[in-house]
């Protein structure tokens, strides 16, 4: 049931974020032509009905374009490998499980807020949708019941109303209900009209009311009123649909008065006077069907401007078309200009962040770390961050600005024109509440805890048969793109992802450890959650194995392009390959390059502990730490892998340091052997 309504929140949030702002500008835009026609509402009824029609078909239209507008570029911005995969590493982890951490209890207050208005909006379409239905079911049982023959073969049929019904190029069909009923019409591809018996022996009215008829048909009345009903249905929350659609069935029998009027042969007594006929008769399914008298509170100013008019002006047919045309391609336009992502806190294209997962717990919180592009943009952001400050103390412990030195001590060049730091709570809803907030995809946290794991949830460091990527790395090279935000954004980086491989060969559990946002994170684990490994092997039998991956992005003609090593990789890690993408906008490829000579030095760190050990393992030569390094102890299944700083701990109590023989690996370093010392 949680699970159930937090699907529904996330629709819902999807749902207000992409059409909030497309359907503010539709409301202003048409309360504004709205207000016009009411004010000027002697306009004639053609311009008053084509208005009304172009204001209600836009609604749907826009959002319809914006979707396709917002597909087509991903289509055409999101598959170009501008730059893709530099070098990929796989590396043993530490002797543990993971396991995902416990969840809050209870369900967010806005969470539950989403869900009810997604039920409440999902139950009226469902109404709407079914009453139309119900109506629809109703008009074909009513037309089993009735006996028609072809309007042209009626024999009190004008010559005018003849023409009229073969210029339908329809089969259109009449019958005569012994019920006074109101005339209608139904149907679109073979249209049917229902009349009164009275009118039998009455050809003169006989006629007025089957012109009438006529006259819908021609100007496909009954299908432009179905495709308002279902708009309606779809909007039914807005006021300003419904109280459209009420004035368009009024103007619409107006515009039919007027065309039935302009044949001159026509009594304009005559015909107000069968209006006043149909007041007291009965109106079949009107709200699907198409009356000659829909409202029986209208026809007091249907004759009123029926009898009061004398002269019959020329009707606007091209002119009323055209403003059709006009507002409705107008309308849709703007609703489809609309910037959909004004709800994220940042820009796309300013948006260059790193996010930094407290895997053990041990830190205390998880860390969102973004770059900013100019050295203001933090002020000009000041407003929006209050946005993440409503999040606290819930989900954000806090959110800290560093500027000049401060922000280049600690992140080196990338921070030099500024950084905003925002620590969350270590509960993945915390997370990922953040992540959505800044605009970002979410993604599952797991976390390393240290004590007895079930058999369900243990997983082994090194087995006698590692697993192998199936297709090697060039199946992953052929599916991963460098993200277009991340491209425009010039961001660089390495994306560590840890995850286990299961008995089938399938990835279980991706996380990232560390990422650099811009887009880079999510096709990173999107590649990995692809691909597909032979299981490993222990004792004969397929076994979990855990593998940590590092994914390093690199632009064309990146200066900082890291160096490469030809060292054969050992059983659990992959060949190392770099991968550059080319290209600006429009354009895209990739290229495999060779693998240079240079090889870098592993240093290393030990100390003992009541548990086992811990260390350190680092460049050589600069001192900063490796992130994913190999720890094993030699001969044995027993290692670890290092976290974000370097750091490892092997928790054995009996394992000796001065004894045991310990490898350090990493794909671009010699590996290491050395014997261990207090």
């Amino acid at each position: 049931m949680e699970s159930m309504i937090l699907q529904m929140a996330d629709l819902a949030a999807a749902a207000f974020e992409n059409t909030w702002l497309p359907l503010v500008i539709w409301t202003l835009l048409s309360s504004l032509a709205w207000f016009v026609l009411r004010v000027f509402d002697n306009t004639h009824p053609f311009y008053q009905y084509h208005t009304r029609l172009a204001l209600i078909f836009s609604l749907p239209a826009g959002l319809l374009l914006l979707a396709l507008i917002h597909t087509a570029s991903g289509w055409f911005f999101s598959v170009s490998p501008e730059a893709s995969l530099t070098f990929i590493t796989l590396t043993s982890p530490l002797d543990i499980a993971f396991t995902p951490i416990e969840e809050s209890s209870g369900i967010p207050m806005i969470s539950l807020i989403h869900a009810m208005l997604f039920f409440l909006f999902s139950a009226g379409v469902t109404f709407f949708i079914g009453r139309f239905i119900i109506q629809a079911v109703q008009l074909k049982k009513l037309r089993q019941r009735c006996l028609f023959q072809p309007v042209r073969e009626l024999d009190q049929l004008s010559p005018a109303n003849l023409g009229l019904a073969i210029s339908t190029r329809k089969r259109v069909q009449v019958s005569f209900l012994e019920t006074d009923i109101v005339p209608v019409t139904f149907g679109f591809r073979n249209p049917v009209i229902l009349l009164p018996e009275s009118l039998r022996n009455q050809p003169g009215k006989l006629n007025l009311a089957i012109r009438h008829e006529l006259t819908h048909i021609t100007q496909h009345d009954f299908f432009s009123h179905l495709m308002v009903i279902l708009t309606e249905a779809l909007f039914w929350f807005h006021p300003l649909v419904h109280r459209l659609k009420h004035e368009l069935v009024e103007y619409r029998e107006l515009r039919c008065d007027h065309l039935v009027l302009s044949e001159k042969s026509i009594s304009r007594k005559e015909y107000a006077s069968l209006l006043l006929e149909l007041i007291p008769m009965t109106n079949i399914d009107k709200e699907l069907s198409v009356n000659m008298a829909q409202e029986s509170s209208n026809l007091k100013k249907r004759i009123t401007m029926i009898t009061q008019q004398t002269n019959t002006k020329p009707i606007p047919k091209r002119t009323s078309l055209a403003l059709l045309g006009a507002i409705f391609f107008s309308t849709v336009i703007v609703m489809a200009c609309t910037d959909m992502q004004t709800q994220s806190v940042f820009d796309e294209e300013e948006l260059n962040l790193m996010t930094d997962i407290d895997r053990t717990g041990d830190r205390g919180f998880h860390q969102v770390v973004i770059f900013m592009s100019e050295e203001e943009q933090a002020e000009r952001h000041e407003s929006k961050l209050e946005q993440l400050r409503m999040l606290q103390p819930e989900h954000i412990q806090s959110i800290n600005i560093l500027k000049g030195e401060a922000a280049v001590e600690k992140y080196g060049s990338r921070g030099e024109k500024g950084v905003i730091l925002i620590n969350t709570k270590l509960s993945e809803e915390s997370f990922n509440t953040t992540l959505k907030a800044l605009g970002m995809e979410t993604q599952p946290l797991l976390m390393d805890i240290n004590r007895e794991q079930t058999a369900d949830e243990d997983f082994f460091v090194v087995v006698e048969d590692m697993p192998e990527l199936i297709g090697g790395l060039a199946s992953i090279q052929r599916e991963i793109r460098y993200p277009e935000m991340a491209r425009r954004a010039g961001i660089e980086g390495r994306v560590f992802i840890q995850f286990i491989v299961n008995e089938q060969g399938d990835v279980e559990n991706p996380q990232i450890l560390r990422g650099i946002g811009g887009g880079a994170d999510e096709e990173a684990l999107r590649v990995v959650r692809q691909a597909k490994f032979t299981p490993g092997m222990q004792r004969g039998r397929p076994v979990r194995v855990q593998y940590s991956l590092p994914i390093s992005f690199r632009l064309q003609g990146s200066e900082t392009t890291p160096e490469q090593s030809n060292i054969e990789p050992r059983d659990n890690q992959l060949n190392e390959m770099i991968v550059t993408g080319y290209g600006g906008n429009g354009q895209s490829g990739t290229q495999i390059e060779p693998e240079n000579s240079v090889q870098r030095n592993l240093g290393i760190q030990l100390w003992n502990t009541d548990n086992g050990v811990r260390g350190t393992v680092m460049d050589a030569r600069t001192n900063e730490p490796v992130v994913g390094a190999n720890v094993v102890v030699k001969g044995t299944n027993i290692g670890a892998s290092t976290d974000m700083e370097g750091n490892f701990t092997i928790n054995r109590s009996n394992l000796d340091i001065e004894s045991s023989v310990f490898q350090v690996s990493y794909v671009g370093y010699r590996t290491l052997e050395t014997r261990g010392r207090e």
